[in-house]
């Protein structure tokens, strides 16, 4: 893993109730919001970015963003779910 590849993903906004979006430098990808505990909590497939991702069913607290384009994950950037 590199720290361009951290650079590349940028979540806005970082602490959200109800939707967040997640940019990205490549062109497509499955966006996965897990647990700290590493669970997945969402995964969608986004087939464009920047990408909208509805987190409102999401219960409080931190997950973590990685985003994977086949045997390629680039990771990790963290959101916190108000």
């Amino acid at each position: 893993m590199t720290t361009a590849a951290l650079a590349a993903i940028r979540v806005a906004p970082k602490a959200t109730t109800d939707s967040v979006t997640i940019h990205a430098d490549q062109a497509k990808g499955e966006v996965i919001l897990s647990f700290q505990d590493g669970s997945i909590a969402l995964n969608k497939d986004c087939g464009s970015f920047p990408c909208r991702i509805d987190i409102s069913r999401l219960q409080k607290g931190e997950y973590d963003v990685m985003i994977r384009n086949g045997t390629d994950i680039q990771n990790m950037v963290s959101l916190y779910k108000e």
